[in-house]
C-alpha cells in the first residue's frame, strides 16, 4: 500500500547483523542457535529479518504459528524452521508441505504427525519440549520413559519421526547466573532429560534472551561446567537490540526506530490545555508539535503525559492524552527565538536512535507504560510500513 503520512518504523538491519556476531562470538560456534522471528520479527518484519540472518549464515530459525513458517517459506526462506507453537490435525499437511519442524509438547501432536506421515519412508525431524516450571506447553519429566520407548521403537524401519532436539524454556531467565535461583533448577531437571535421551545425540536447547545475557555473564564464576557448556539459544529481544533487564555487558544496538515528522504547530497560551479531556495545561505560553501517530498505530494512551521523544537531537515531553490517530509535544524549550507560524515539518523519533545517534530505549517506553519491552515493539501496528535501511541510509 503507498503510503501518505510520514510515520514509520525504520530497521536498522546492520545493527540487527551487529547483535547477531555479538551473540554468536559469545556462546561460540558450536553452541546450537536459533533466533526467534515470531510475531513478525518481534514487530519489526519476519521476511526482512529473517532474509538478513540469512545472509549472516544463521541456519535455525524460530516461528510460533504454522502460518508465520509458511510465509517464510514462501519469501524464500531455506533455513530450517523450528514450530513452537501448537497443532492438530489440521494443520499437519501445511507443516510438512513447508518442511516446519514441530516442537511437540503431547501426545496428539505426536499421532497426528505420525498419521500423516503414515506412508512416507522418510523420518521427520522433530524437537520435544519438557516443562520443567514455566507450565505452558511441554511434556511433564512423568512423560520421559514412554518418549524414551517411543522414539526407541520409531528407530526401527517403519522410522515415522527423528528426534532431533530436546528443549525447556526458562519462566525466570533474568536470575540465570544464580544457583540459588528458579532458572538453575529448571536446569537441574532438564539435565535429567538430557541423560535419558543422551544416545539420541539430540541437540539441547534451553536460553531465552534473558537467561542468554545472564548466564554469559555469571558462567566463568558460578556454574557448574556440565551445564555452561551444554545450552543451546533462542535469542530473541537481544537479536532486537534490546536486553530483557538492565544493564548488560553487551553492547546491543536497537534495530528499530519509531520515527515520525511534526504536521502540525500550536502556539498554546499560558494555562490553556491540550488534547483529550485537557489532562496537561500549559505552564507558559508553549509551542506545541502534533505527530501523526497514536495508539491505533501501537503507541500506547498509557505514555500520555510520561514519555519523551526526540526532536532536533534533543529530548521534550509528550503532553496531553494520546489520541488513535496522533499526538502531541511541547518543543517550546528547543526553539531558537523561532514563531509557531514559521516552523516546517521536521523528524521525530519516538523510540530507538534518530539521525544523531541519541537514543530513547522501548524498555525505557515500557517502564513508563507499566509494560514490557516485548509489547512495545510488537505493538507497533501494520499500518505503519517497515522500512529497512543500511547504515549508510540511517
Amino acid at each position: 500500500m503507498e503510503q501518505f503520512r510520514p510515520t514509520r518504523a525504520v530497521i536498522h538491519l546492520e545493527h540487527l547483523a551487529h547483535n547477531i556476531r555479538e551473540l554468536r562470538k559469545a556462546v561460540g560456534s558450536q553452541v546450537f542457535f536459533c533466533p526467534m522471528v515470531k510475531a513478525n520479527g518481534y514487530g519489526h518484519g519476519d521476511i526482512d529479518i529473517a532474509l538478513r540472518l540469512d545472509k549472516e549464515g544463521v541456519r535455525h530459525l524460530g516461528v510460533g504459528l504454522i502460518e508465520e513458517g509458511k510465509l517464510l517459506r514462501e519469501n524464500g526462506i531455506k533455513a530450517d524452521l523450528l514450530f513452537f507453537g501448537t497443532f492438530d490435525e489440521r494443520g499437519v499437511k501445511t507443516l510438512v508441505e513447508n518442511n516446519l519442524i514441530p516442537v511437540l509438547s503431547t501426545w496428539d501432536q505426536i499421532h497426528a504427525l505420525e498419521n500423516f506421515l503414515s506412508a512416507s519412508n522418510e523420518p521427520y525431524p522433530v524437537h520435544v519440549k519438557f516443562d520443567t516450571g514455566m507450565h505452558r506447553l511441554g511434556f511433564s519429566l512423568g512423560d520421559l520413559q514412554p518418549l524414551v520407548a517411543h522414539f526407541s521403537n520409531s528407530r526401527g524401519k517403519n522410522t515415522k519421526l527423528k528426534l532431533c532436539g530436546i528443549l525447556t524454556h526458562l519462566h525466570s531467565g533474568e536470575d540465570a547466573g544464580d544457583l540459588r535461583g528458579q532458572s538453575f533448577e529448571q536446569l537441574r531437571l532438564f539435565q535429567i532429560v538430557e541423560k535419558v535421551f543422551a544416545h539420541f545425540k539430540p541437540v539441547s536447547h534451553t536460553l531465552n534472551s534473558a537467561g542468554l545475557l545472564n548466564f554469559l555473564a555469571h558462567q566463568t564464576k558460578v556454574l557448574p561446567h556440565d551445564i555452561s557448556s551444554t545450552q543451546g539459544v533462542r535469542p530473541g529481544l537481544a537479536i532486537y537490540g534490546l536486553a530483557p533487564q538492565a544493564p548488560t555487558k553487551f553492547q546491543l544496538k536497537p534495530v528499530m526506530s519509531l520515527r515520525s515528522e511534526t504536521v502540525k504547530y500550536h502556539l498554546v497560551k499560558k494555562g490553556e490545555g491540550v488534547s483529550y479531556n485537557q489532562t496537561w495545561t500549559a505552564p507558559q505560553d508553549s509551542v506545541i508539535a502534533v505527530i501523526p501517530i497514536g495508539y491505533a498505530d501501537g503507541y500506547h494512551r498509557l505514555l500520555s503525559n510520561k514519555a519523551e521523544v526526540l526532536f532536533r537531537g534533543a529530548r521534550v515531553p509528550l503532553v496531553g492524552n494520546v489520541c488513535m490517530d496522533y499526538l502531541m509535544i511541547d518543543i517550546t524549550k528547543t526553539l531558537k527565538n523561532e514563531i509557531a507560524q514559521s516552523l516546517k515539518p521536521e523528524a521525530v523519533t519516538l523510540f530507538g536512535q534518530d539521525s544523531f545517534g541519541n537514543e530513547i530505549s522501548a524498555l525505557e517506553l515500557a517502564q513508563k507504560a507499566q509494560t514490557i519491552s516485548w509489547e512495545i515493539l510488537t505493538s507497533v501496528g501494520e499500518r505503519v510500513p517497515r522500512v529497512p535501511v543500511s547504515e549508510a541510509m540511517r
